[in-house]
């Protein structure tokens, strides 16, 4: 809440928490209650979009799934079965839809994946590398090794943590997510969980 300075910020958090969408624009009409002007008429002319197919974000769901199944194992000395199988339907019907896609598709994504963080995590990398569990010491070499290239050294660093995750890549993704948010670059994990989400 402390960064929000312009209209353009709060809209962007209410969208991050869900509060706020097309066709649920509720806050901003309990806002224009109290300030009128422009953005109460606009939000009077406002016409909702009709109901239209919309891509399902999945790997917010898996994350979801997952971060739920941590939360009852934290709570409960044990989790009850029911619990334990709804999450578990979640992840097969994950891993389910995914293996439906060809290799190249999902290679394809990978790459993309691997340069949008290549390009964007700039002096966070080391963090990144941490949260994925790279050990220092094969961080300093990196650096050593590519002392002036940055993007050198994130692809170097992602080529080490391929090696190291077992060869699943649903799992190499979803760990990769949580890694970006756990470095606090959840605007990243946002783009790749929508990256990997949508077509």
């Amino acid at each position: 809440m402390d960064r929000i300075n312009t209209v353009k910020d709060l809209v962007d958090y209410l969208e991050r928490n869900d509060s706020l969408s097309e066709s649920n624009i509720e806050p901003l009409r309990e806002i224009a209650d109290h300030c009128g002007g422009d953005l109460e008429r606009s939000i009077v002319d406002y016409i909702p979009p009709r109901d239209t197919l919309t891509g399902r974000n999945i790997y917010r769901e898996q994350r979801l799934c997952e971060e739920f199944r941590n939360k009852l194992e934290v709570n409960s000395g044990h989790v009850e079965q029911t619990a334990q199988t709804a999450t578990t339907n979640c992840h097969d019907k994950f891993i389910k839809f995914y293996r439906q896609h060809d290799a190249s598709s999902f290679e394809k994504k990978r790459t993309d994946i691997y340069k949008l963080i290549t390009s964007n995590i700039g002096h966070s990398w080391r963090s990144l590398g941490r949260e994925l569990d790279i050990p220092q010491g094969t961080m300093d070499a990196i650096e050593v090794q590519y002392p002036h290239d940055l993007d050198s050294r994130v692809q170097k660093m992602l080529k080490v943590f391929e090696g190291d995750v077992a060869h699943d890549p649903n799992r190499r993704i979803l760990q990769l997510c949580r890694a970006l948010e756990a470095c606090r670059r959840k605007d990243l994990r946002r783009k790749v969980e929508d990256m990997m989400s949508y077509k």
